[in-house]
């Protein structure tokens, strides 16, 4: 089967060694974003909400999250507009963000700025938010998939570093010049990227898979998650900034984690609910352990869930947009329907935080049972949930299709010239006659070929840059269509074809 030349000539794209720089300069400007958005969890006890007292700063920040929900929803109502415009809409939406440094910079300079001020800017904020994350998202679903993973966890580990540095400082003017250097950074160098992955290599916008993302208690499970992390992070801010430092660089062990799995890809199948479960002991430890210390106690309790948390977000930020490039899915529709429960739940655990830290000021046994009540709904939630993702799994492996990769080997069918006798088939015939008779799509008689000359499944992911898990997908279709259990019976097969 050839290949066009439109979409062939620039196939050296596709090895690894030309795609390093790319996964550099990736890793820097989503460790710009990781750090700027930890500054805005945790802003209400540092430098961007510094000109105003706790409770005004988790009302703003209150405010900031309900126009990140409002945006993710937004993409998912608009994504086909969206994907389509993304680098104009999201990297204008981005820089949006701006708007709330200029706003702290007016704060600390002058007195007087009525509040609703300060409300729009964090609205603006929160939107800003939205866009860059959906913006990075769009991006890494465009780009081969080899060094995602590790792109990706080397940036958390780098962005929480980055966020501890922008917000440690003494000097406020000094804290703010950091964070609004890493927005530009972030924001700029996405764009860049983007604007450098070849057309020709981006489907159109009607040709990719659209599928449920989250089945219905999977949601229900992210939700409680992100109501977790909600409560938690207001809970470390009222604490003072010291606790909501300690609070954001604590996920630096969670991104460790992470970046571990990305990096043992072949040896490791982990999904939605592989990381729920993993994160559901620390989740329930500290909720549960959180009321019963002060000062000290109740830091390290807080720095626990917010380990399980970023663990489990960092997963999830790179298996969806490995699975969108791998898949074909569109990659606007399904970030924004992945992260929208993530946030609303974000927005209920905040409110949930205020009220009980600022309204009801809860304390002693009332406060523990509360937050007992709190991990009870966590554990209903998951139990219904079970943390079984196999229906989700299901659905994208129907959508496995056929995708062009480099030319592995020279055409070996030229006919025999004019006298001379008919030379028996070729390796290369006869894997193409073996995958015909068993009906292999296009992608499976890629791996099929490497399979039938000994190659393993963590050499194939490499050659054809996908990730390890799709390419153990691709070798469970072909032996269950070929009926085998062994890689050696596929080869006698491919020997013993006459064509």
């Amino acid at each position: 089967m050839g290949v066009s030349s439109a979409v062939s000539s620039p196939e050296r794209t596709h090895t690894p060694d030309d795609l390093v720089m790319t996964y550099v300069l990736a890793s820097f400007g989503f460790a710009c974003l990781i750090g700027w958005e930890l500054s805005a969890v945790f802003s209400p006890a540092l430098t961007l909400l510094s000109f105003c007292d706790i409770r005004e700063a988790v009302l703003l920040r209150i405010v900031s999250v309900l126009t990140l929900a409002a945006a993710f929803g937004f993409c998912a109502w608009k994504a086909d507009w969206v994907f389509e415009h993304r680098n104009r809409f999201l990297t204008l939406g981005s820089l949006l963000a701006l708007v709330a440094v200029a706003n702290t910079a007016a704060n600390l300079a002058f007195d007087g700025i009525p509040l609703f001020v300060s409300m729009v800017a964090w609205g603006l904020f929160g939107f800003a938010q939205g866009c860059i994350m959906t913006y990075w998202c769009v991006f890494f679903s465009l780009i081969p998939t080899r060094r995602t993973a590790v792109s990706i966890g080397l940036a958390s580990a780098l962005g929480t570093l980055m966020y501890v540095f922008a917000n440690a400082s003494d000097s406020l003017w000094m804290n703010l010049t950091e964070i609004g250097l890493l927005m530009l950074a972030s924001v700029g160098m996405v764009a860049f990227l983007t604007t450098r992955i070849p057309q020709e290599r981006i489907l159109p916008v009607h040709e990719f898979n659209r599928t449920s993302v989250l089945t219905l208690p999977a949601s229900l499970s992210v939700a409680c998650h992100g109501a977790v992390y909600g409560f938690m992070a207001i809970a470390l801010c009222s604490m003072g900034p010291v606790a909501a430092l300690l609070g954001g660089a604590s996920g630096l062990v969670g991104g460790g984690f992470a970046l571990l799995w990305g990096y043992l890809g072949p040896k490791v199948d982990v999904d939605t609910g592989v990381v729920q479960r993993i994160s559901l002991p620390l989740l329930l430890a500290g909720l549960l352990l959180f009321p019963l210390f002060d000062g000290a106690g109740r830091i390290v309790c807080g720095c626990l869930v917010i380990t399980a948390l970023a663990h489990s977000s960092i997963i999830a930020w790179y298996s969806t947009s490995i699975d969108n490039y791998e898949f074909r899915l569109h990659p606007v529709d399904r970030f924004a329907l992945r992260e929208a429960p993530n946030w609303v739940g974000f927005l209920l655990g905040s409110i949930i935080a205020y009220v009980f830290i600022f309204t009801l000021h809860l304390e002693g046994w009332t406060y523990h049972l509360a937050m007992i009540v709190f991990a009870l709904v966590v554990v209903v939630v998951f139990s219904v949930y079970g943390g079984n993702e196999s229906a989700t799994k299901k659905r994208l492996n129907a959508l496995l299709t056929p995708a062009v990769v480099e030319q592995l080997v020279a055409s070996e069918d030229e006919p025999a010239g004019e006298g001379q006798a008919v030379r028996p088939p070729s390796f290369k015939q006869r894997c193409d006659h073996a995958a015909e008779r068993y009906g292999l799509t296009p992608r499976e008689e890629e791996v099929f070929f490497l399979l039938a000359k000994g190659r393993n499944a963590e050499y194939i992911a490499e050659q054809l840059v996908v990730s390890p898990a799709t390419v153990k997908s691709h070798i469970y279709h072909i032996y269950r269509k070929l009926g085998i259990n062994s890689q050696q019976h596929l080869m006698n097969i491919v020997d013993e074809d006459d064509g």
